[in-house]
This record gives C-alpha cells, structure tokens and sequence, in this order.
C-alpha cells in the first residue's frame, strides 16, 4: 500500500462510482410543470428532445393547444400592438371554425377549457417580448401541459386543437440542429452540459480533491507526483463519462472549454471516436457571463456550419448533371407536391407569398382550388415556411442556408435534390398546373 496515492475508502468510491456512472446519466432531471405558461417559460427555457418525446406519448384530460408561431422581422413592429398578435388571432378564429365539430363532440368540462386555455395563450403573448428569437413555441393543455419554447429558427405558423400535441415540427427541427456536449475542464473537475438550439442545460459533473501544493522540502516530487495522479484519475473518469453522455444524449459534437494546456492533456484520454467529434476548443475566463459563453459557442457552431454548407452546396452541380436536382421555386414546388424531395436547401432570406392546402400538403404561388379535394387553398404569408414544414414532415432533410447564400444564389435561393432522376419537362408541367 505504501506505493499508492489512495486510500482504500478512495478506491471503493471510485469503483462505486464507474458502475453506476452510466445509470446517473440515463437518469432525468425531473423538473417540476408550471401550472401556466408564465410558469412554466420562467422554470424550464431547455428544450429537451426526451420530454418531447413524452409529451408525444402521454395522454391528456383535455385537448392539447399547439401553437407554432414565426417572428419576422417585420411582425415584432409596435403600432398598437405587435403583428404576430394579430397572426394569432387569425389562426385562432381559422382552428375555432376548421374543429367545431370535434370542440362541440367534447365532454362538457373539456370544452370549456378550449377557451380557457386559448384565453391564456393570448395573454401570455401580449406580455411576451422576443429578445432575438426567430419563432416560438407553445403547448398548451390546462394544468397539465404548460410549455414555451423559443427557437432561433424559422417555422411555419400554425395552431391546432387535438386530443394530442402537435410536436411533428419541433422533432424534425431538433434533428437538423446540432446537439453539443460541452465540457468545461481544470485539473480538479470536469463539468458536463447539453448545448442545443442557444439554451445550454447543465447535467453532472467529475471531481477529484487535489492534495496541497508541496510543503516538505525533503519530498517535493513524491507531493507532485501523488498531486498528479489525482489530476489524471480525474481526467480518466471525465473522459469516460463523455463517452457514455455522447451516446446516451444523442450528441453529435464536442466542445471543451478550459486552458488550453489543460484541455490539451485532457484530450489524451478521450476515446479516438469521440476525440474526432471535437469542433471547439474555447478559453473561456471564469469571468465570462452566459452571453459571452453563449457568443463563443454559437460562434464556433456558426463556423461549423459554414463548412457544411460549402461541402454540401458543392454536390449539387453534381445531381444537377444527372437530372436529380430541382431548382428555382417553380421547380421546387413541382418536386414537393409530387413528394420526390430528398434533401432541400432554401435560402435563410427567402421570403414569397403564395397558398397552400394543409390537409393534403400542396403548395401553389397561385390562388386556386387543391386538386385532391377542390377546396379553396388557404393564403401563406410565407410559402417558403410552408414548404419546410411539408419537407420536414415527410422526412425530407432540410438546410437553411446562412452562412454560404452566394452558393445557393446560383438556383434562386432554393433547390431540391431528388429521390430519382426525373424529366425536367415533367416538373415543368406540374409547375405550370400549380401556378
């Protein structure tokens, strides 16, 4: 024994703890449900795709209000009141009129409570100021489901009353975001936590108690070397748990934050798979807020991003030379409705009015009649938010665009690849027929 650092009682906790690490990181945080939505916003800001996924599954008392609701620019304008109140209230009366039938079939108490609850959505929205979101987020169903979530992502207005909640379009969104491990390293402890979509939820976090500088001038390197094995049993078991988080949380990157000497030793423990998945390295002062920690994150994502669409922006003359490849809103839209969409791509600036029919997911730059069921197609402030939430619902991947648009500016800002090489003088008569 004398030539080991650690006591017994040390070495059986460590043990303890590499068995039962992997069951503390399945475990969830149980966070308590706001009774209103102003409760709830104020408690949980996170989005975690684990509690969508049992929103998805658990049954409600009364229907689920699902309200996706965009914020352009030109709907945060204050005259009176800011427009996308009055986006609101158009879907509202639009939902109200479409499930009449299914409100009046509810039992006595859960009809009352559409109101209520469309009631409190509204109010929560007229006390709700943007502070730079791109769209928000609510669900809604009494006491029992109160959700706010802001996304800094575009989205496709719309509010739907339904035995269940609508979570279709926050799912496929989550899919096409990064989710990051972020792992804030020093030579005593290592802290994990989820960054995804600008909001950061801090997990668990490994420790190790240094022993003191060296005092005994007769032992000066045995104090060192037993202050380093501490640091290295630390880093082991951190680089263990990243591991075991990164699957278990269904991460696609990694991001350490520390001195740079320290996070380069650090990385030495690292499994070589998980090693390769590192974007940022960031040296970070203690100091540093959260909305300078949230800057240099969403910094190295943006750069991160910048990369992806260059190599994926790249490929596209290549299906272009084998008639895979839809370009142009016309010829886009043609792919869409005849559902031959595999990957599209769409400027993060495009912007153009036209129509749509929701129950059959047909999209026309004219006003007209949907040819499945010869009812009027419904005016769309913005198509191009209706053609990525049809594209999203049908498993379609979606890239928008930000950093890269002189890449896209070559096809209008919008492209298609396609599932199979199709006519182009096919597409072109479905676009005549839609327009």
């Amino acid at each position: 024994m004398s030539t080991t650092w650690e006591s017994i009682e040390e070495r059986e906790r460590r043990v303890r703890g590499s068995r039962t690490t992997s069951a503390m990181a399945r475990a969830q945080e149980q966070v308590p449900e706001g009774k209103t939505l102003t409760e709830a916003f104020a408690q949980r800001p996170f989005i975690n795709r684990q509690d969508i996924r049992s929103i998805a599954r658990q049954s409600y008392e009364r229907p689920v209000v699902s309200l996706y609701l965009n914020f352009s620019p030109d709907r945060l304008v204050r005259a009176d009141r800011p427009v996308f109140l009055s986006v609101f209230s158009s879907l509202r009366h639009q939902v109200l009129d479409i499930r009449k039938a299914f409100i009046d079939a509810l039992p006595h108490a859960q009809r009352l409570g559409v109101p209520e609850d469309l009631r409190e959505v509204q109010e929560f929205l007229e006390s709700y100021e943007p502070a730079g979101e791109r769209a928000l987020v609510i669900l809604k169903s009494g006491s029992q489901l109160n959700r706010v979530m802001p996304l800094p992502v575009r989205v496709a207005d719309s509010l739907t009353i339904d035995a269940d909640a609508f979570v279709e379009p926050l799912e496929a969104i989550l899919e096409e975001q990064h989710r990051v491990l972020v792992l804030d390293v020093s030579m005593e402890k290592t802290t994990f936590s989820i960054y995804e979509l600008g909001y950061e939820e801090r997990i668990q976090s490994v420790s190790e108690e240094l022993p003191r500088e060296a005092t005994d001038a007769f032992r000066p390197d045995k104090e060192e070397r037993h202050r380093q094995m501490h640091v290295i049993w630390q880093f082991k078991a951190a680089a263990q748990l990243a591991d075991r988080l990164f699957r278990e949380r269904d991460c696609d990157r990694l991001a350490l934050i520390g001195e740079e000497i320290v996070v380069k030793e650090f990385e030495d423990y690292l499994p070589k798979a998980l090693h390769e998945r590192i974007f940022a390295r960031l040296n970070l002062s203690p100091e540093d807020g959260p909305n300078q920690r949230r800057s240099a994150l969403d910094g190295a994502l943006a750069e991160q991003r910048k990369r992806e669409e260059e190599a994926e922006l790249g490929e596209l003359g290549f299906y272009q030379g084998h008639d895979r490849l839809a370009s142009g809103l016309d010829m886009v839209l043609a792919a869409a409705n005849l559902f031959l969409m595999r990957r599209l791509f769409v400027s993060n600036e495009l912007a153009v009015p036209g129509y749509v029919c929701r129950n059959h997911h047909y999209l026309s730059i004219a006003a007209g009649s949907c040819p499945f069921d010869n009812q009027p197609l419904l005016d769309a402030e913005n198509l191009i938010d209706e053609l990525i939430e049809i594209a999203r619902l049908h498993g379609v991947d979606v890239m928008i665009v930000e950093q890269r648009q002189d890449l896209l500016a070559p096809y209008q800002g919008v492209a298609a690849t396609l599932v199979t090489a199709a006519p182009l003088d096919q597409l072109r008569a479905v676009s005549v027929t839609s327009s």
